[in-house]
């Protein structure tokens, strides 16, 4: 994993006892992905392997959950079966900088709730770096982060190892300096979460998809969830994390 340091970084992996840091997912933790982002995303990626595979919409839609839900990434399931490019993949699965603006609904006062983690913050993200950079861009918090880890540095050995591989666990953790305990996942993938807690590092499940939320009532089902014992903390938004001591 090949990313550059801020100078902040470069202090605390010097400091005998550096600061607490935070590893912050993107989508569905900083912003509503659910509302209409993953929906196109989603229907993108369908429409991608109908056209590299020759099959009908149903059959690709199919192979598209079965790869997220086996490797916790479709790109992957196309790469290792398929022989696809991964760049073109991502270029066109997601939306152009000029597109996502329509796609994008976060909460007011973002910015000043990530500034209230104390500590550093590392954005880690399983979407491409310019979706990346102009989402940041787009919510006006980029600055806020020490670091910018995107799926294009989770690759070890000429392949990538996005969330949830255990190798991305390990090294995260060699490059941060730091114990296990002093690391601090937060993400809306139970996933991503159990694979933190296993390599010792904290854990806390943001809701942040209002509309997640809405279509669970909809449907007559509970909104909260109990907490698996993998999640240190589970709250419905940023603010209550900020809130825990």
């Amino acid at each position: 994993m090949s990313i550059r340091m801020s100078r902040r970084s470069l202090a605390a992996a010097a400091s005998p006892c550096p600061r607490p840091l935070w590893l912050i997912d993107l989508d569905n933790t900083l912003h509503d992905a659910s509302w209409t982002l993953m929906g196109e995303i989603n229907r993108r990626m369908t429409r991608y392997i109908v056209d590299q595979l020759g099959v009908d919409e149903a059959e690709a839609s199919a192979l598209r959950q079965t790869y997220w839900h086996r490797y916790g990434a479709t790109l992957l399931g196309m790469v290792r079966h398929q022989g696809t490019d991964p760049h073109d993949f991502l270029a066109k699965t997601h939306p152009a900088p000029d597109e996502l603006a329509a796609f994008l609904k976060f909460e007011r006062g973002l910015a000043s709730r990530i500034g209230r983690l104390q500590g550093e913050r590392w954005l880690l993200t399983n979407a491409p770096r310019v979706y990346t950079h102009r989402l940041l861009e787009s919510m006006r918090i980029g600055r806020l982060f020490d670091r910018l880890i995107c799926i294009e540095d989770m690759r070890a050995m000429g392949q990538l190892r996005p969330k949830p591989s255990t190798w991305l666990w390990r090294r995260l953790i060699q490059i941060a300096h730091r114990a296990p305990s002093q690391i601090t996942l937060i993400d809306d993938s139970a996933e991503n979460l159990r694979g933190a807690h296993r390599a010792g590092m904290r854990t806390a499940r943001v809701w942040v998809s209002k509309t997640l939320r809405d279509r669970t009532r909809a449907q007559l089902r509970p909104v909260s969830i109990r907490r698996p014992h993998y999640v240190h903390h589970q709250v419905n938004s940023l603010s209550a994390l900020v809130r825990l001591p």
